[in-house]
C-alpha cells in the first residue's frame, strides 16, 4: 500500500443519535480498504471499521477522556488491544503506542511554531501533517484530489459544473518510498479519522 484515501459523506437515515458522518479509507488503487460510523466525534460511542458490506468487523477505536485529553484504545474483532493513540493538552501530538506501549510513530503539524502560531490566529487548519517514527518522516497527510474510483458523481448539472470547476478531494496518507517502520496501518486510518473529524482543538508540534 502506498497510500491511504479517505472520503466522507453524511447518512443519517436509519443511523443512532449523535451520528456525526460515514468514513471510506481507499487504497492507492481505489479499493475500499475499509469504513466506519463516527459518533459523537469519536468519543460518545466506540467507532466501528467494518469491510464495504459491514458483515464483517475489521477492528474498533474506543475513547477514554474529552476535551484536550483523551486516549484511543484499537482493539481487533476478537478484543485484543494492538495500539494506542494518546494526546494531551494544547500544542498536543498524536502518538502511536505499540502492543507493548512503546511509541512508534506520531502525527504532527510540520510547520515552525511562527507559521503555526499566525495560522492559528486565522483559526486555520494546518495544510499538512507528517507521519514520524523517532527523526524520520515515514509519512505525509494532506488533501489530494480524490481517486476517480471512489468519486462522488454529481446529479444535476450545477453540480456537475462544480466538480469541473472545484475537483474533489480526500484527506490522502502517502507513504515515502524509503519507510522501513512497521506500522500497523490500522492505526493509521484511525489516526486520519481523528484528524477528520477535528475532534481535537489545538496545534501538532515536533
Amino acid at each position: 500500500m502506498e497510500a491511504i484515501q479517505l472520503k466522507s459523506r453524511y447518512d443519517h437515515q436509519g443511523k443512532a443519535k449523535k451520528y456525526e458522518r460515514t468514513y471510506a479509507f481507499y487504497d492507492d488503487h481505489g479499493q475500499l480498504y475499509t469504513m466506519c460510523d463516527v459518533y459523537g466525534a469519536c468519543i460518545s460511542a466506540p467507532t466501528v471499521y467494518s469491510s464495504a458490506n459491514r458483515e464483517s468487523m475489521n477492528f474498533t477505536m474506543a475513547a477514554k477522556g474529552k476535551l484536550m485529553n483523551a486516549t484511543y484504545f484499537l482493539e481487533d474483532p476478537g478484543g485484543a488491544r494492538f495500539a494506542t493513540i494518546t494526546r494531551k493538552g494544547i500544542g498536543f501530538r498524536w502518538k502511536i503506542l505499540g502492543q507493548n506501549d512503546q511509541e512508534i510513530a506520531r502525527i504532527i503539524d510540520p510547520a515552525s511554531r511562527k507559521e503555526a502560531f499566525f495560522r492559528d490566529l486565522m483559526s486555520a487548519q494546518p495544510d499538512s501533517y507528517a507521519v514520524m517514527s523517532n527523526a524520520d518522516m515515514i509519512a505525509i497527510v494532506k488533501k489530494e484530489d480524490l481517486h476517480k474510483a471512489i468519486r462522488i458523481k454529481p446529479k444535476n448539472v450545477l453540480g456537475k459544473l462544480m466538480d469541473k470547476v472545484i475537483p474533489q478531494r480526500g484527506l490522502t496518507m502517502r507513504f515515502e518510498p524509503q519507510h522501513t517502520v512497521a506500522v500497523d496501518h490500522r492505526a493509521l486510518v484511525a489516526g486520519m479519522t481523528l484528524l477528520e473529524v477535528h475532534d481535537i482543538k489545538g496545534v501538532n508540534r515536533q
